[in-house]
């Protein structure tokens, strides 16, 4: 009888760990000098491509709040190829943080928060899965749709303007291919005969080529010579596509679409 009690028992424990690994939504870390629970929840819901804030909440053994602590919020996809949304919170009200964030595409996001707790009482950090599936209504798909593009063009060095054109849009990215992450584009507005735009509005938006992701928009700063610098941030590598808008001073528009490869560097 007791023979087979000590192999039994081994049995039973193994079962309970693998219960256990199935059942692990979080994944833990704590050097905190107290125990600590956090939750998290994004709003607005159901979870949309865009602008969102990640509500976290910080309260201890007793469920009294935890206030004054320092929250580093990773965002990252669960595939290669994204760049990861990083945010820092250090105000909260009742031990509730809330955290302006940004779902940068559909698809599943691993959110990593550390919590750096007052008084130095040490840290936690927990991750936390979400799933985003909705498309930006931004999104090139949504923008362009049953809508005839003005002009079109590569970017490669340049553009496939009509000789008529009374506005020639030139597009330079930083690196060739660019490079995921902070990034600046050049535009270079000439008129008809050749002579530089100095004093022009552009506007840069960048899209994925397939559906789920949220645009990138930047604002062109004139540097002289009808040149135009805009900083962009790639949130991903892959193919996208770049569309250039420039309006005069005499409140004409002009726009033009190019295609830009992004890397991971």
């Amino acid at each position: 009888m007791k023979g087979w009690i000590a192999p039994f028992s081994l049995f039973l424990m193994f079962l309970l760990m693998l219960v256990l690994a199935a059942c692990g939504q979080q994944n833990v870390s704590s050097s905190a000098s107290v125990e600590v629970d956090m939750s998290v929840r994004a709003e607005p819901a159901p979870l949309a491509v865009g602008e969102t804030t990640l509500i976290v909440t910080l309260r201890d053994a007793s469920d009294s709040p935890i206030d004054r602590a320092i929250l580093r919020i990773h965002g990252d996809m669960d595939h290669a190829g994204m760049t990861p949304v990083d945010r820092e919170a250090r105000e909260s009200v009742n031990g509730e943080y809330r955290v302006p964030f940004e779902w940068t595409m559909g698809g599943g996001w691993i959110v990593t928060i550390t919590a750096q707790l007052p008084d130095n009482g040490g840290e936690i950090t927990e991750t936390f899965d979400f799933f985003v599936e909705a498309v930006s209504s931004e999104s090139v798909i949504n923008r362009y749709s049953g809508m005839d593009m003005k002009a079109d063009a590569t970017a490669e060095n340049g553009m496939d303007m009509p000789e008529d054109a009374e506005v020639n849009i030139t597009y330079q990215s930083d690196n060739d291919p660019a490079r995921s992450g902070d990034a600046t584009v050049t535009i270079t507005l000439t008129s008809g005969d050749g002579n530089p735009i100095t004093d022009a509005s552009v506007n840069i938006t960048g899209d994925m080529a397939h559906e789920g992701m949220m645009p990138v928009s930047g604002e062109g700063e004139h540097t002289g010579d009808g040149q135009y610098v805009v900083p962009l941030r790639w949130t991903m590598a892959g193919d996208w596509v770049v569309t250039v808008e420039v309006t005069l001073a005499d409140g004409r528009q002009f726009e033009q679409v190019f295609d830009q490869e992004v890397v991971v560097p």
